[in-house]
């Protein structure tokens, strides 16, 4: 049978060990924000484009990426709502 500090040992290094893995979590979320950043002054600030980036092995990051693919879809799906919108209430008014 394990005893009683035994057993609360381990609950403390659970708990530190999720402590530290929320810190990374954090410190990660950072640096992204970071790479974004840096990322855009250079397209924005700094004269390249994001294509002769990518050439020369720097990639947009990842996080730009997928809000820019969800940027896209947006678009695109407002764009044939607006249309379908139209469409109907033209119907409409020829009844």
């Amino acid at each position: 049978m394990v005893k009683l500090n035994d057993r609360m040992d381990y609950i403390r290094r659970a708990i530190t060990a999720r402590g530290d893995l929320d810190e990374a979590r954090e410190a990660l979320k950072e640096a992204e924000k970071n790479d974004a950043q840096a990322f855009q002054a250079a397209v924005n600030n700094g004269g390249w484009t994001a294509d002769e980036l990518k050439k020369i092995g720097l990639a947009a990051p990842e996080k730009m990426q997928r809000v820019q693919r969800r940027r896209k879809s947006t678009s695109t799906t407002g764009s044939a709502q607006e249309a379908s919108v139209t469409t109907d209430s033209t119907s409409h008014s020829d009844a």
